[in-house]
Order: C-alpha cells, then structure tokens, then sequence
C-alpha cells in the first residue's frame, strides 16, 4: 500500500452527492493511513460508520486501520470500557455494506482479509463485549460477513 496514490474525494463520495460519504471525506480524506489510523483511535465509536459511508475505492484504501484497530483490542473487556465491543459489531456491517453494488470491484481482493479478520474476532471474541450476549451479537455479526463474502467469492 506504500506507493498507492490517497484516495480522492470522488473515491469517497462517488456520486457526489451523499452527505454521509461527505462526512467520511471531512473525516478522512487526505489522510494517509497512519495519520487515519490516529484520527480513529482519538474518538473510534465517532468514527466507525464512515467507514460504512466511504466510496468502495476509499475503504480499500482505509480497511487496514479497521484490521489493525481489531486486532489491537485488549484482552478481556470489562464493564466500565466504554468501548464495549470495540466497535466490533458495527464494523463488520460496514465491511459488508461494501460487498455489495459498485462497491464490490474495488474491494473484492479484500475477501481473504475479511476472513481473516473475521476469524480473528470469532477466535478472540472475549475482547469484543463484556457480556456473553454483547459477545455472541458479535459473534454472529462476523459470521454473517463471513456468509456474505464467502456467496461472493
């Protein structure tokens, strides 16, 4: 990923006109990825739906702070984390929202990642919630990605 160019507002707001994938440009856009890897850990339960929101292009570009994020989170949750599930849960729905449509040309090369990632969560879930019941919404979320991505493959 070293020499690949930053994404470009178009590869963020491809159609030009959604205000969430505006949002995602203000939040991201010209970042590289270590300095969006830096925005995300300031605030991650603020910044994880632009991943949802960003152009297919754009996520390619930025799905390798969502994996290192992950695989990052601490061992064993508690219940005073503010973070719950490290935004496990809601990042693999915004994984899977770009594995569909005109999205998918650009992330498809992605889907060994995925399934990595996935299985990573799954195998470490008692990071991702400090309950039994956050943990298996989790649990279920990733495998559900791993159902739609692997119909894809």
């Amino acid at each position: 990923m070293g020499n690949e160019p930053l994404p470009t507002e178009r590869d963020f707001n491809p159609l030009g006109d959604n205000v969430d994938d505006q949002h995602a440009w203000k939040a991201f856009g010209g970042l590289t990825l270590d300095q969006a890897r830096a925005k995300f850990l300031e605030n991650p339960q603020y910044y994880q739906e632009d991943f949802m929101f960003m152009g297919g292009k754009a996520f390619a570009y930025y799905f390798p702070v969502i994996e290192e994020y992950l695989k990052s989170a601490p061992d064993g949750c508690n219940d005073d984390d503010s973070d719950g599930d490290h935004e496990a849960w809601i990042l693999s729905h915004c994984i899977k929202q770009h594995f569909e449509g005109a999205d998918l040309p650009h992330v498809r090369h992605l889907i060994p990642r995925v399934i990595a990632l996935a299985d990573f969560v799954q195998g470490n879930i008692g990071r991702f919630g400090y309950y039994e019941q956050e943990r298996k919404r989790v649990a279920d979320a990733w495998n559900e990605l791993i159902q739609h991505v692997i119909a894809i493959a």
